[in-house]
């Protein structure tokens, strides 16, 4: 969601909407800002994000660690996800830069889930487990997929990855 959508005083009631008409329970929706759109806060933006966490939908900051939020925005709004950006992960073959298991800490104790994004080798998601990092996303699992291709994936159910 852009800073522009996120400052919308429509927003919340077209998601409203959308979740009447398609039946979606709310808890199964994630929106994801990049960290530099909380640097556009508005009383309006920021009743939104309140907004769709009343709702039960989850909050990710994406491509986090890039921006130039302050850190004391994690505490401040209502995050439920931090996305470490894929130049964490991506610049040695095991990805293992130091900061990683930093950014998950600290999040872990404001009570925050991370993702690691731009995993490409089983040996960076072997690194990012043995960090601590509970989720990740990239090319090693799947490529980039037409929306029709997406059930199917979500549908299948896979073996635990090898450690």
């Amino acid at each position: 969601m852009s800073a522009l959508q996120l400052a919308e005083a429509g927003l919340l009631p077209a998601i409203d909407d959308a979740l009447r008409i398609s039946g979606t329970d709310p808890k199964g929706l994630c929106v994801e800002i990049t960290e530099t759109t909380l640097l556009h806060e508005t009383p309006t933006a920021r009743a939104n994000l309140e907004g769709l966490h009343e709702r039960g939908i989850g909050i990710a900051i994406d491509d986090f660690g890039t921006g130039y939020a302050p850190l004391t925005y994690l505490n401040t709004y209502p995050i439920d996800v931090v996305k470490i950006d894929r130049s964490f992960v991506s610049g040695t073959p095991r990805g293992d830069n130091r900061l990683v298991p930093g950014i998950i800490a600290f999040a872990a104790s404001l009570g925050i889930s991370v993702t690691a994004e731009g995993v490409e080798t089983p040996e960076q998601a072997s690194y990012l487990r043995e960090v601590g990092c509970p989720s990740a996303q990239g090319w090693l699992y799947s490529k980039a997929l037409p929306a029709d291709q997406i059930v199917p994936l979500l549908s299948h159910t896979y073996p635990p990855a090898p450690v």
